[in-house]
Order: C-alpha cells, then sequence, then structure tokens
C-alpha cells in the first residue's frame, strides 16, 4: 500500500534525532512524496584514505510503515563514492548504527589506487534492548579507478553465488587485456570475457555471513575485501609495466589456467577410456566397484547440475608472450567510465 507524502510533523519527528547530532535538514534536497529526507554535508579535513577531504551526506527514507533506512554517502575529491545503508526500526536506532561505523571501514588503501567500498549494515533482530547494537556489515559493491580502467565488484546478497568483476574502458580506449589476466591470481578468479567497452569475469568467495559482537564484517566480506585488495593490486602493478612482463614474471602461473581450462576435457577423455577398460575388468558380482560403475551416469549427471559453472570443453591456447611494447596501442584515451554511471547500472 502506497504511503502518504511526509507531512511537517513527521518531519520535524524524524528529524529531532538528527539534529540531537547536530545535522541540519535539507529541505530543498529532500522528497516529501518519496518520504525522504536529506541532510546537509559535513565536511571532513584529512578523512580520506590517502589524507584527502572527504564529503558526507546522509539520507533518511521510510520505505516501509515502522522501517527507516538511512544511507551515508562517502565523496573523495576525485568523485569515488563509498555508501553505507542500514535498515532499523526507528531512526534513531539507524542512526546510531550508522555512527558506529568508522569512516575509513568504507575505504580501501592498496597501491596504485583507492578502492570504494558499499556495504549494508543490518542490526540483529535478537539485540537486548538498551545494549550495543549487534550489527552486521555486508560488503556489496566495490569500485576502483585502476590504470585508466574502471573495476568494479558486485558481491550478490545469497551465500555461494560468487561475485561479478567487471572491467571497463572508456569509448575509444584500444586497451587490450589477455583472458587469463586475472585468473593467474588462483582459483577463486575466472578468466576474463570480452564485452561492449569491458571485460567481466566472476571471483569466488568463501566464507559464512556470521555475526559476531559489535560491528562485524562477515566473514564472506572479509573474503571479499582480501581478494579484491589482490585484485587492484596486480592490476596497478601489471598495466604499470610492458605487456610482455606480464608473461614473464607469471609464466608457471599461465600454464596453471591453460591446465585449468583443458580440465574439462582432461576429465572427458578419461571417462571414455574407463568405459573402454571395464569390460576387460573382471569384478565380483557384489563388488562395491561395480556397483559404483553401474550407477555412474546418474551420479555423474547429479555432479553436474551441483556445479555451478558450466565446465566448457576445449583446446586451450598455449600461453605466450604479447610482442606489443604496451598495453594501449598509439597512446589512446586512459580514462574509464563514470563511476556514477556504473553505480546505476
Amino acid at each position: 500500500m502506497t504511503q502518504l507524502p511526509l507531512t511537517h510533523h513527521e518531519i520535524l519527528g524524524l528529524a529531532e534525532p538528527f539534529a540531537r547530532r547536530g545535522l541540519r535538514l535539507d529541505l530543498a534536497a529532500s522528497d516529501r512524496a518519496e518520504r525522504r529526507l536529506a541532510f546537509a554535508a559535513a565536511k571532513h579535513a584529512g578523512a580520506g584514505p590517502a589524507g584527502d577531504d572527504l564529503r558526507e551526506t546522509l539520507a533518511l527514507s521510510n520505505p516501509h510503515p515502522g522501517r527507516y533506512r538511512i544511507t551515508r554517502r562517502l565523496a573523495l575529491t576525485d568523485g569515488l563514492q563509498a555508501s553505507l545503508q542500514v535498515d532499523a526500526d526507528s531512526p534513531a536506532a539507524a542512526l546510531d548504527a550508522v555512527a558506529a561505523v568508522p569512516l575509513a571501514t568504507q575505504w580501501l588503501a592498496v597501491a596504485g589506487c583507492t578502492v570504494a567500498l558499499d556495504h549494508h549494515l543490518a542490526l540483529r533482530a535478537d539485540s537486548a534492548a538498551g545494549s550495543d547494537p549487534a550489527l552486521r556489515l555486508v560488503l556489496t559493491n566495490a569500485q576502483a579507478q585502476v590504470a585508466g580502467l574502471t573495476l568494479q565488484v558486485r558481491v550478490p546478497a545469497v551465500t555461494g553465488v560468487p561475485a561479478e568483476i567487471r572491467l571497463s574502458a572508456a569509448s575509444g580506449d584500444t586497451i587490450e587485456l589477455p583472458d587469463d589476466l586475472l585468473a593467474v591470481l588462483g582459483w577463486p578468479w575466472s578468466r576474463l570475457q570480452r564485452v561492449q567497452h569491458g571485460w567481466t569475469g566472476v571471483l569466488r568467495l568463501g566464507g559464512k555471513d556470521e555475526v559476531r559482537h559489535g560491528v562485524a564484517t562477515t566473514t564472506r566480506s572479509r573474503d571479499a575485501e582480501a581478494r579484491l585488495r589482490a585484485t587492484a593490486e596486480h592490476l596497478a602493478r601489471t598495466l604499470a609495466e610492458p605487456p610482455a612482463r606480464f608473461h614473464q614474471r607469471l609464466l608457471r602461473q599461465r600454464w596453471g589456467v591453460t591446465l585449468r581450462r583443458a580440465t574439462p576435457l582432461l576429465g572427458g577423455i578419461a571417462l571414455l577410456l574407463a568405459a573402454a577398460a571395464v569390460p576387460r575388468i573382471d569384478l565380483a558380482e557384489d563388488s562395491v566397484l561395480r556397483m559404483l560403475i553401474f550407477h555412474a551416469p546418474p551420479l555423474l549427471l547429479v555432479a553436474f547440475f551441483c556445479l555451478r559453472e558450466m565446465p566448457r570443453i576445449e583446446i586451450p591456447p598455449l600461453p605466450r608472450a604479447s610482442t606489443a611494447k604496451q598495453w594501449r596501442a598509439g597512446g589512446a584515451a586512459a580514462g574509464g567510465e563514470p563511476l556514477q554511471d556504473l553505480q546505476q547500472s
């Protein structure tokens, strides 16, 4: 059922906990029909990941009766933004939860770039009244500018579903990347696939969403942040070097990626050879091995459908060193897509 626009009396009640903290309501940026209140931006000198200034804005919305959502956005001078969102049963509880999360939590400072993190902060339903609220901090999105590319990682809320990696280049950028650029980091990283203005890949995550005392990041989110840091550092270092250096420095890892890509094909060949050898094996009627061989087709079918990713049977190309002297041809544009467009897409 659609809620009515905010009345002046409701606005005064909703803004009261913010006023006690010295936050001023920005009526021009608020939307009464959408039941959304915006508050004047606050500047934090030197609070950024590299000691630069931060601009903080808060917005309060009432999407459902009895539920209140506060969104905190932190913006650097270069336009990079990080956000924190919390849902609670009162504006005061939501504001207290947001205030409990340090500003530094929403950034990762890595060599060569700064990564902005978007989190969702949920209050536990069993948190005792009057005590410190038990908070559940979950990473939902991350973005950074690395070597002229826009790196974005989207983490789904469903445990067990891998995150999506997107590398975006500006229109007209001539950069070319090998499909094993990130896969050399290990099994959690998939190969890159070419799409319009960029590449996409998958980042497998471990851990489960567990709640601990006080402000706690889930183990899945911590794993995502660690692998995100490794991804950004790897991109910054690799794209700062000539393309041939990538092959020289990570030759063993590139061969490992080739072997992983050949695994489905090798597994299929092994199954064919095993099936051809079965008639030559003399097994007793009550043999366990005989039972497993007899039930192999349905077992393999169940295992196939349990896979989270469809295996590709292919003959992978052998890794070769690039002959290009630089990643971009002819000094093309090095800027990525605007971060605001990526965050909305």
